[in-house]
């Protein structure tokens, strides 16, 4: 969609990103609030303003109106006696796209984007959790199963 402008965020976006993610949790995913709208916002707004340094958000907007959201957070690594300079990895968070554009390619040149902050920064390494319908975008895109990658608690 040549309309669809992705971009990084601002300050004055939080409320739209708490809004898509109000969406996705409440509206599609069915999960109980526990606070309202409103508080939701100020909650997001006030998460993207402490932690700037280490989540990157970028947004798919439309004709003004953002439609999408991404997250890049970068955790920083201890150093290592035969890499030089700093160390960091990171992991996609909370990958959305309003309904109206999916199928679209907004999520790609969302995590796009994404990936270009990543090496940018020059993280070592991104994951993703995914989910079963995001997959096949995130395979696409260069990710692939790491073995000795594991999770506390395990999934399955």
């Amino acid at each position: 969609m040549d309309d669809v402008v992705i971009r990084a965020s601002r300050p004055e976006d939080m409320a739209a990103v708490a809004d898509l993610r109000w969406r996705w949790s409440v509206d599609e995913d069915g999960r109980e609030p526990v606070r309202t709208p409103d508080e939701y916002r100020r909650a997001m707004t006030d998460f993207a303003s402490r932690h700037r340094d280490s989540h990157r958000c970028v947004v798919a907007e439309r004709d003004g109106v953002v439609l999408g959201m991404g997250w890049l957070a970068v955790h920083p690594r201890p150093p290592a006696p035969h890499v030089p300079g700093d160390r960091s990895t990171a992991e996609l968070q909370t990958v959305y796209v309003h309904p109206d554009l999916r199928g679209s390619g907004v999520a790609g040149r969302l995590v796009t984007a994404l990936l270009d902050v990543a090496d940018e920064l020059g993280v070592e390494r991104t994951s993703v959790h995914s989910s079963v319908d995001g997959e096949r975008l995130y395979r696409r895109l260069g990710f692939g199963d790491a073995r000795l990658l594991l999770q506390r608690p395990p999934e399955d």
